[in-house]
């Protein structure tokens, strides 16, 4: 082996070891209080929906704001996207809402189920939401 070989051979093992050593590292969860920066650790989702009566509790599990609207089961919706027009109720990545049993549309004592519909957004160049998934549908039992 030559000379100059030597010193590169170790940089490139001192390179390889400092970065096996950085991977193995763990570290503390920030104690945040209320959701933090950036995408909140979310790498893709969907609308997680919980029925703990009296209420629905929705969670964004999604990189994306999201609109959603709640409904007795056997309620008729006309199907218009999205189906609340300018008065969607929105959420952000990572936060939860509350939807008491008698906020939901259509409920009455005697209801079993409601549906969430929800759906995605993109923010376009002027700053506004604008809808551009499906509207998906959750059964949830009450």
């Amino acid at each position: 082996m030559s000379r100059l070989s030597t010193p590169l051979i170790l940089a490139v093992s001192l390179l390889v070891a400092g970065c096996a050593g950085a991977a193995s590292e763990t570290t503390a969860p920030d104690s945040v209080i209320g959701p933090p920066a950036g995408n909140q650790g979310i790498i893709a989702g969907t609308l997680e929906v919980r029925a703990v009566p009296p209420a629905l509790t929705l969670r964004n599990a999604t990189e994306q704001v999201v609109g959603y609207l709640v409904m007795d089961a056997d309620q008729m919706v006309v199907a218009l996207y999205p189906p609340c027009g300018q008065r969607c109720s929105l959420l952000v990545p990572g936060a939860t809402a509350t939807t008491t049993y008698s906020q939901i549309a259509g409920y009455t004592p005697q209801s079993t189920h409601a549906l969430v519909q929800w759906w995605t957004y993109r923010r376009t160049a002027d700053g506004t939401l604008q809808p551009e998934s499906a509207v998906q549908t959750i059964r949830v039992r009450l």
